[in-house]
């Protein structure tokens, strides 16, 4: 607990939610001024701007940098503020929200702004992806990452969830499965993969439980892969997978929590990382224990 939070940054993805983050400033600056609360408000201008903007606030002395927008933009601020004494805020209006979705952050402006200023302060693990990238949710590789990657185009015309299964119907009957080394405490696998997730939260794409046994204070990642597996089968994981129950499926999930994880295939696939798309051949993914400082409930 930190008392009442009273020097706030909040940093604005104008296009997240499809404009609606940029749209809620003039909501933002009325609640502020009604709360008596110290603040200034940043917009992106472009990719990778969050982080910078996120950075100079917190180095400028803003308690809490906030970011307005959704997964992509809360990945931005985490990079800006880490190794920084500023607190993450997160206002979830983009499609996604998983990392809010986790920690029953109101969706409400004003409900979400009083999350920030009365200072419960928890401090929760992150993961680093390739030494360059922190992520405070899940990475994925396999049919989920070209879902992904795809549900993007259909987000223009439907929510996060419905946009993502429209787009693994479609991926679906084309996808092959991604032959590569999986190195983990001490061991070597090497297997076709379908699905391969890891991280310290457990939603993805908009509200499906993919790590549903993760917990961001047990320094530990959690680990879910699904090998070769027929189409038949995908289908019927797909309503598992979206409640959490798919790792009770023993015979077609393997699930495993670790500090590392390495994955190596012999070209460059796709990763997403809060909804950010990486390319590479070598993945590495580690537990950054205690990395962030999060205004929550």
């Amino acid at each position: 607990m930190w008392g009442v939070i009273s020097l706030i940054a909040f940093i604005v993805n104008p296009v997240a939610g499809g404009g609606r983050a940029y749209r809620k400033i003039p909501e933002i600056r009325r609640i502020m001024k009604k709360k008596l609360i110290d603040y200034k408000i940043f917009i992106t201008k472009y990719a990778g701007h969050g982080k910078i903007l996120a950075r100079k606030a917190a180095l400028s002395g803003f308690k809490v940098v906030v970011a307005v927008g959704g997964d992509g933009t809360v990945l931005e601020v985490v990079n800006g503020i880490k190794g920084t004494p500023a607190a993450l805020g997160v206002i979830p209006v983009g499609t996604g929200n998983d990392f809010a979705r986790f920690f029953h952050i109101p969706k409400k402006i004003e409900k979400a702004i009083d999350v920030l200023i009365m200072g419960n302060v928890k401090v929760i693990d992150a993961a680093l992806i390739n030494g360059i990238l922190t992520f405070g949710n899940i990475a994925s590789t396999g049919i989920a990452s070209e879902t992904a990657a795809l549900a993007v185009r259909f987000k223009k015309f439907l929510s996060g969830i419905w946009a993502y299964l429209v787009a693994l119907l479609n991926v679906l009957f084309r996808y092959k499965p991604y032959s590569v080394k999986i190195k983990m405490d001490g061991k070597e696998i090497k297997k076709d993969i379908t699905i391969f997730a890891a991280g310290v939260l457990s939603y993805y794409a908009g509200g499906i439980k993919l790590l549903p046994g993760a917990d961001p204070h047990d320094g530990c990642l959690d680990v879910m892969i699904v090998g070769r597996v027929n189409k038949l089968k995908i289908l019927v994981l797909l309503p598992l997978v979206i409640f959490g129950k798919h790792v009770h499926l023993k015979s077609l999930v393997e699930t495993y929590r670790t500090k590392r994880v390495e994955i190596e295939a012999d070209k460059e696939i796709p990763i997403t990382v809060d909804g950010e798309i990486l390319y590479s051949s070598k993945i590495e993914i580690k537990v950054e224990e205690n990395a962030i400082k999060l205004c929550t409930l």
